[in-house]
């Protein structure tokens, strides 16, 4: 796990491996509330970063633990907290995926399967880019604005 800082900008890698996944939330959360979210509105983008990850370690890396996963902070104006997350897994567009119905959901006493509903609905915006010849990297962005009062 490395960390290293600047003013606009914090990295973080990481082992693929649930063990890290609480090392990653901290993370996350400590440059939200850096940034000026609340704990409540940090704990929420920590774990819809969560999220991601644990759907990156169990179902894209096959349990390969010789990948990283590696997650950049960056706030490019005064109001908007992007996230990216770079793996070289296979390539999973999540934004392919549609939420379920939850009435459905509940009745089925169905568990899991939640992570990207989570995500959408936390976050302001998300984006995908796949790896490619040009770009080594699957990206997930995820956005959000700090609502000034």
């Amino acid at each position: 796990m490395t960390q290293k800082e600047n003013q606009s900008e914090k990295c973080f890698s990481s082992l693929n491996d649930i063990s890290e996944l609480e090392r990653i939330r901290t993370f996350v959360s400590d440059c939200a509330k850096k940034f000026g979210f609340s704990d409540d509105i940090s704990y929420k983008i920590s774990l819809a970063v969560d999220e991601a990850c644990t759907n990156l370690i169990k179902y894209t890396f096959n349990s390969s633990k010789n990948k990283d996963i590696n997650i950049k902070i960056t706030s490019t104006n005064n109001d908007l907290l992007e996230i990216y997350i770079y793996d070289k897994s296979e390539p999973f567009n999540p934004l392919l995926i549609n939420s379920p119905d939850m009435n459905e959901y509940l009745k089925s006493y169905k568990k899991g399967g939640l992570g990207i509903h989570i995500i959408k609905l936390i976050m302001d915006d998300i984006e995908y880019i796949p790896r490619s010849q040009n770009n080594m990297y699957n990206t997930l962005i995820l956005k959000k604005k700090l609502e000034i009062k």
